[in-house]
């Protein structure tokens, strides 16, 4: 097992950042050529570019000091104001990637506020169409500066990184590379209703927002930050539509040309996972792309996580180096359990072991077993309910050697319920001998939106269009097949597989907690011969 570094927070704005990890790799990669530390910083701050309607979009420059010189740059995209990305700031929204490292080796940081946000004017669009022009713009200014060498890449995690995508698909002139980390694909089913079920990560987000523009007194204009804090918050778009698509990327992944290299951690899976495994199958085969799925970097932020293996693939798409970031398998993955990593050629892994496990009785087992079922009542407002209570725990047996899951998951439930709709979570979780839990992966399903789109489904993965609200019959029993995000998991020797479902989660994850429905409703799960199985990714070891 890999052992991770003690980390020192004060030691991440410096040209060599004490972040972990900064590779998928168990070992140093060879890396024939890198750009080498060798410049100052000249900062060129405040500066505006006045794009096709008017709106001016303010941005700081940061380049290497070498006049005359001409260097690839790279580009960080947000509302998450500029002024905050240049500090030691440990909060969620300093997520721009580090001047100090990029710029010494030759790179143009570029830190832009988007329209609508900070310093920049207009109304903001909340990824929307006029931001993605916005970007497109941006990018291509960037390349016809006197300082550029024509090509750009894009940096940072999150909102930058989703924006990284939004930005490949315009297909602007100059728009080298990119490394989208942590960039969810779906605004509806990633972040905002997961499975249908509204999250209340968007009041969560809006108001981190809020906090860096809406009293800042910079903004002028307030009105895009007003109607989208009103639009999503308010839950007026309870279907996916037009309006969470045509701000995600996974309706256009198909136009994405530039090499593209994922990543993501697998902690992740409230909000950014389940996308970068969306980009890597979304974006075209002749697309050049990689993708790692790591540990949670230490710390998260402010973000300077991957920062070499980025040197890596930029020194080789925007200078033309030979960094060898494209040795190897293109799949990297960060092994749980084992604490190390490992290379992959595909996803989901050929060699896969698919099994459905039944629940049975209390037990997840290949045999069904008789039929029976078992039921809970979940009363909304409780002090149970509050803590993810009631639920129903199935637990596989204590392994008597070490076994691997790795790969997509899929839950087919059948249920009954005493209401015309309700709420399916599901947490898969790794049970230590001593009753210790941790929670690997989760699912969710509203019942209403049970409908599947075949040509998008496959087994492992349920496509939900979540376009149409179509209740149940109460006391009537249901099949759902129920989406769990994918996960990477080594269950040691006397620790088991252990899956939970309930009607709502614990509201202690403040983040990626959900907003229960407001009603008493008893649910009874169907179990054993011709009941509820989970689809599990064994990997042969």
């Amino acid at each position: 097992m890999s052992q991770r570094p003690r980390v020192n927070p004060e030691s991440i704005r410096t040209v060599n950042p004490s972040t972990w990890p900064q590779y998928p790799y168990n070992d140093l990669p060879r890396t024939p050529e890198q750009s080498e530390v060798r410049y100052s910083i000249f900062t060129e701050a405040d500066k505006r570019l006045r794009v096709r309607d008017g709106v001016e979009l303010a941005y700081d420059v940061y380049r290497p000091h070498a006049p005359g010189e001409k260097f690839p740059a790279v580009l960080a995209w947000s509302p998450y104001t500029r002024q905050l990305q240049r500090t030691l700031t440990p909060i969620g929204q300093n997520e721009a990637g580090l001047t100090e490292f990029w710029v010494p080796r030759g790179y143009v940081h570029v830190i832009a506020d988007v329209r609508g946000t900070n310093d920049s004017s207009g109304a903001w669009d909340h990824w929307g169409p006029e931001e993605q022009r916005d970007l497109k713009e941006m990018i291509e200014f960037i390349a016809s500066q006197p300082w550029c060498n024509g090509k750009v890449g894009m940096v940072g995690c999150s909102y930058f990184g989703m924006s990284q995508l939004l930005g490949a698909e315009q297909q602007p002139a100059g728009l080298g590379a990119i490394f989208p980390y942590d960039a969810a694909t779906d605004l509806y089913r990633d972040a905002y209703y997961h499975g249908g079920i509204y999250s209340a990560w968007g009041r969560f987000w809006f108001t981190s927002v809020m906090f860096l523009n809406h009293t800042s007194g910079r903004v002028k204009d307030l009105s895009g930050l007003d109607y989208h804090f009103n639009r999503v918050l308010s839950g007026q778009d309870q279907l996916d539509c037009l309006y969470f698509q045509e701000r995600s990327s996974w309706p256009n992944l198909h136009k994405v040309q530039v090499p593209t290299y994922f990543g993501c951690d697998w902690k992740f899976f409230g909000l950014h996972l389940r996308g970068a495994f969306d980009g890597w199958e979304g974006i075209p085969q002749s697309t050049p792309k990689r993708m790692l799925i790591g540990p949670e970097p230490m710390p998260r932020r402010p973000f300077a996580a991957y920062h070499v293996e980025a040197l890596r693939w930029y020194d080789h798409y925007l200078k033309g180096m030979d960094s060898g970031v494209l040795e190897g398998p293109p799949i990297n993955l960060w092994i749980q359990g084992e604490e190390c990593w490992r290379g992959e050629n595909e996803w989901p892994l050929a060699r896969t072991d698919w099994k459905e496990l039944y629940l049975t009785g209390e037990a997840l087992s290949e045999n069904a077993g008789a039929a029976g079922e078992r039921s809970y009542t979940f009363v909304p407002g409780t002090k149970e309910a509050k803590r993810g209570e009631p639920k129903l725990i199935w637990r596989g047996e204590p392994a008597s050697k070490p076994f691997e899951v790795t790969g997509p998951m899929a839950l087919k439930l059948k249920a009954a319920s005493s209401a015309d709709d309700t709420d399916w979570f599901v947490f898969i979780k790794d049970e230590a001998p001593d009753g210790s839990e941790r929670t690997i992966t989760r699912g969710f399903l509203k019942a209403s939106h049970r409908a599947t789109d075949a040509k998008k489904s496959t087994v492992w993965r349920p496509w939900h269009p979540h376009d149409k609200v179509d209740p149940i019959r109460p006391g009537e029993a249901y099949e759902y097949d129920i989406e769990i995000i994918p996960t990477c998991n080594l269950f040691l020797a006397g620790h088991r597989l252990r899956i939970e479902i309930a009607s709502c989660d614990p509201a202690a994850n403040l983040i990626y907690t959900h907003e229960p429905m407001p009603r008493v409703v008893t649910n009874t799960i169907q179990t054993g011969q011709g009941g509820s199985r989970l689809l599990v990714p064994f990997i042969p070891r």
